[in-house]
């Protein structure tokens, strides 16, 4: 080995110690799982020699990608999977896919889709307990782009990735906890605060409507005290699966607290919420619900929804939220069963 060589391979070395020294601290500020993500590609668009990389997120027999860099167009426009030759071989062997001329490399034939103009290729495995959670993917144009120490570096990235992930999947565990109503499945009153304050400060920039609605449940105390609250407690979790069935993607659906429900419409007007507010007041209606006949006036179990519009009835969350419950309150007041606008 010449002293060139020896000197640029103990520069390499330093270079990556330096690294992964500095990841630490950088990951460690993070809970984030796409901070840490973008963070990880970063590095190793740095240390090695790589024209593109990505970090693939795995999950049963999803494959995501949490972050890249490189990629002509976008990597995320490829239909991934883990029946992908080359991510079936990484699970199922645990071990990373490392070639520097990928077009005599037979042991790899296959696992490269057609077209792709890669010569290099470094693969490695995110490994949590001992299953893969993860890889990383790093690529090049070049043939020898990549050497030993480059993949010893990825595969010390790999667990850092492993111990990010672990971290950033519990806090998002805990995160989702303190914002979930752990009966219905459904976000709760705090979380409806937060998205509702964010939902007005886009709809006030871009000038567009917000609808929300105030839905309760008609008689639900007659229900509750004739069959009991367990009863009761499935008559929520059949409504907030009838709700979140009837609606769009964007629109979102909340236990606002004890038998009322809060819906939000993004970019709905007036006249449309209103059809939308009759139309799950209809399918409630509509639905059977056990115990029913038995204990509710009507023989059925109804919603009262109230309705209030941005800019038109409010243009703060809390007048938005007191002109959706003076609508309820009104609807109830008028019979039940109905829906009212402010």
């Amino acid at each position: 080995m010449s002293p060139e060589m020896t000197d640029s391979l103990i520069e390499k070395k330093l270079k990556t110690l330096s690294a992964i020294s500095g990841l630490h601290q950088r990951i460690g500020a993070h809970l984030d799982l796409e901070e840490v993500g973008g963070i990880l590609v970063d590095t190793l668009s740095n240390i090695t020699n790589c024209e593109a990389c990505a970090i693939l997120l795995i999950e049963g027999d999803k494959v995501s990608i949490l972050a890249e860099r490189g990629f002509i167009g976008s990597f995320g426009s490829i239909n991934l999977s883990t029946d992908m030759p080359a991510i079936r071989q990484i699970i199922e062997t645990k071990k990373p896919i490392f070639s520097n001329d990928l077009e005599k490399d037979d042991a790899l034939a296959g696992c490269v889709p057609a077209g792709c103009r890669a010569k290099s290729l470094l693969c490695v495995p995110v490994l949590i307990n001992n299953e893969v959670k993860g890889i990383l993917h790093l690529d090049s144009f070049e043939k020898n782009a990549f050497d030993e120490e480059d993949l010893n570096f990825v595969q010390l990235l790999a667990k850092e990735t492993a111990i990010a992930i672990e971290r950033s999947l519990l806090y998002e565990e805990i995160k989702n906890l303190s914002v979930t109503d752990t009966l219905t499945n459904l976000f709760n009153r705090r979380k409806m605060e937060e998205d509702l304050r964010n939902e007005l400060e886009r709809s006030k920039r871009y000038a567009r409507p917000l609808s929300i609605l105030m839905i309760d449940i008609d008689h639900f105390k007659n229900f509750n005290d004739y069959h009991g609250h367990q009863k009761g407690d499935d008559v929520l979790r059949k409504l907030a699966s009838l709700l979140k069935a009837n609606l769009r993607a964007i629109d979102r659906v909340y236990r606002y607290g004890g038998e009322e429900f809060f819906v939000m419409l993004p970019e709905v007007d007036k006249e449309g919420a209103l059809a939308c507010a009759e139309r799950l007041r209809r399918k409630a209606e509509q639905e059977p619900f056990e115990g029913e006949k038995e204990s509710q006036p009507s023989g059925k179990i109804t919603l009262s929804i109230g309705v209030a519009t941005y800019p038109f009835d409010g243009d703060t969350l809390d007048k938005l939220l007191e002109a959706a419950d003076s609508a309820l309150y009104r609807a109830k007041a008028l019979g039940r069963n109905r829906v009212c606008l402010y």
